[in-house]
């Protein structure tokens, strides 16, 4: 039952996709309705109590599937399996990166790669700029965020102490 557990979660982990909560409906599939080993009610409370552990909730309901049916080992067992495809595609993504970040097409590669994550961040910074900025007071607390961590270089956990402050002594 220990390696039926270990490549369950083995195959959760490879072959699910779009974070946490998309990786419930295919622990529920595999652990509720094909292997039978928590009914609907217990898989409920799994994801209620992963969702209040700090952690991922894909690891978090791993561990205490494994646990629930095969005590320590099988929480040791099961959250190994749900996280062992990722640690092998970093590691081959690593050693790649190590044995490739000299060559020139790389390094090319790799700034092309930097300009697409600006453009994610950007992408993003529009998506939520029109929501966030509501009114005179919050755009000239956000421009003056803007400049004060730009000219200074400003820690960004500082800037947010110091806006939230603006905003509550003054807005």
């Amino acid at each position: 039952m220990y390696w039926q557990m270990f490549f369950t979660f083995m195959k959760i982990g490879l072959f699910s996709f779009g974070g946490g909560y998309a990786i419930l409906a295919m622990i529920q599939q595999e652990v509720v309705i094909k292997n039978l080993w928590l009914t609907q009610s217990q898989f409920v409370d799994v994801v209620a109590i992963s969702q209040m552990t700090p952690g991922p909730i894909a690891i978090n309901a791993a561990t205490f599937i494994g646990y629930q049916k095969g005590g320590i080992p099988g929480a040791l067992l099961c959250t190994f399996g749900v996280i062992f495809p990722s640690l092998i595609i970093m590691l081959i993504v690593t050693i790649s990166y190590l044995k490739l970040k000299g060559k020139a097409w790389f390094k090319n590669l790799f700034s092309k790669l930097r300009l697409l994550s600006v453009g994610l961040i950007a992408a993003a910074l529009i998506m939520v700029f029109r929501d966030a900025m509501q009114d005179m007071f919050t755009i000239l607390v956000f421009l003056l965020c803007l400049i004060v961590t730009w000219k200074y270089k400003t820690n960004p956990f500082y800037m947010l102490i110091g806006a939230a402050l603006i905003g509550i002594l003054l807005g």
